[in-house]
């Protein structure tokens, strides 16, 4: 080493060789023979220096990486990057010392192989338009689905109603206040000629914009001679027959006069020969299933136009809400009127029904019910009982020994159900026909 210099040698993490710096000193210079040379350096230092020269060797690029981050890195704080002189009391030369803090380059060999992420097999064409039209395809339903909803829902229903007014009907005098009664709604009317049925009104729902559906449902707007003339010719139910194989389903409004109902509602004419009108349109409403009413009133009749034309709007969403109804009861329909009796999941108050059920035949009074459901828990009980018997004598007489008692304590007295009320309740429950009754006596 030159005179009046000492070597300063700096380790650096960021710098895997030696910088050894000549730096000139005010100090008294040394003699060549009291300085250390190459030789004579400490042990310790030696080993510091091979260890360097390998990782140099080991990772040349980690190396010049580090390298060409020192400036920016030299900026910190240097916790990684300094070097300590320290004075040797025997030798009076400085020597440097390395702290604990400097820190190591990882080797390339220790570093783990980077995992590649499976990649997705990529779609054709021909599926990726598949999946377009799925897609579309379900959002057309839903959007059908949300659509047919709101047409059937109560509030929005009469916008989609057309009433078909046939062009004879504006003739009358009611005809004016049938279409202002159907403007003063959301429906729509049109006038058309049906030669087929005259003095008829039907009506058609929208189903889409461009689908629309007839209902099944016709009213028959017809003035009283008219329908006299059909009675007194015998031509009624002919007649009602040949319209029901356009609509099945048909109701009639009579326009009349107080005076006409008077005079076949009265019982002082006699004179008149022919059948009854009255008994005729009876007659007819029983076995045709075609309803009927008089109307005295011009303004009633576009009020009846009206209530129709709601009804007929309203009849698909009333009866899914019927159905939904229906499916979710298991045991029975439940009233909402006077009297009614609630049963749960677990079948209570199902004897306390089964006593009013039989509450309502003539004669058969709380205890009489009592001694029945006492006897026969069930309906299903009684009926079983009933196959059972031999004959039909036996099955009239099933119920009439049945003990009912009246009373409590000593004034409680007993006594028999009775055979008028047994052969009632046996007819009751397994007559066929339909058309026998059973007597209020």
């Amino acid at each position: 080493m030159n005179e009046g210099y000492y070597n300063t040698y700096t380790i650096s993490d960021s710098d895997v060789s030696i910088i050894a710096d000549d730096s000139p000193t005010n100090e008294t210079s040394c003699k060549d023979n009291d300085c250390l040379s190459a030789s004579d350096e400490p042990e310790f230092f030696q080993q510091v220096i091979q260890r360097q020269k390998r990782k140099k060797l080991l990772s040349p690029k980690v190396a010049a990486t580090h390298q060409r981050d020192h400036v920016q890195e030299d900026v910190q704080t240097n916790k990684n990057n300094f070097s300590i002189l320290v004075e040797d009391p025997e030798l009076h030369t400085f020597i440097p010392r390395s702290e604990p803090g400097i820190n190591t380059v990882m080797n390339n060999e220790e570093a783990t192989e980077k995992i590649e992420p499976k990649r997705k097999k990529r779609s054709t064409k021909e599926e990726i338009e598949e999946r377009k039209r799925e897609e579309k395809a379900r959002k057309d339903a839903k959007k059908r689905l949300a659509e047919e909803f709101k047409r059937l829902s109560p509030k929005e229903c009469m916008k989609y109603i057309t009433v078909h007014i046939d062009i004879n009907l504006l003739n009358y005098e009611y005809s004016k206040q049938i279409i202002s009664e159907i403007e003063s709604t959301d429906a729509k009317y049109v006038t058309n000629s049906n030669s087929t049925v005259l003095n008829s009104i039907t009506w058609s729902r929208h189903m889409s914009d461009t689908v629309s559906e007839d209902e099944n449902f016709m009213l028959l707007i017809w003035e009283f001679d008219y329908v006299k003339n059909l009675i007194t010719s015998y031509e009624l139910l002919n007649k009602i027959n040949y319209i029901k194989l356009y609509k099945s389903q048909l109701s009639i409004i009579i326009d009349s006069t107080a005076d006409q109902l008077k005079k076949i509602k009265s019982k002082k004419n006699g004179k008149n020969s022919g059948p009854d009108m009255l008994n005729t349109l009876e007659q007819m409403m029983l076995s045709c299933q075609v309803s009927f009413r008089f109307v005295e009133n011009k303004n009633d009749i576009g009020l009846a136009v009206l209530y129709l034309t709601k009804s007929i709007a309203q009849k698909p969403y009333k009866l899914n809400k019927y159905k939904e109804e229906q499916d979710g009861c298991d045991w029975y329909a439940s009233g909402h009127t006077k009297n009614c009796i609630t049963v749960d999941k677990n079948g209570t108050g199902l004897t306390q029904l089964w006593r009013q059920m039989l509450s309502q035949f003539p004669l058969c009074g709380l205890e009489t019910s009592e001694a029945i459901a006492t006897a026969y828990e069930s309906p299903i009980a009684l009926l079983d009982a009933y196959d059972n018997c031999s004959s039909r004598l036996e099955g009239e007489t099933l119920l009439q020994d049945i003990p009912v008692r009246r009373g409590f304590g000593p004034l409680a007295s007993n006594r028999r159900i009775g055979p008028e009320l047994s052969k009632k309740i046996y007819t009751f429950f397994t007559d066929n026909t339909g058309c026998t009754t059973l007597s209020q006596e």
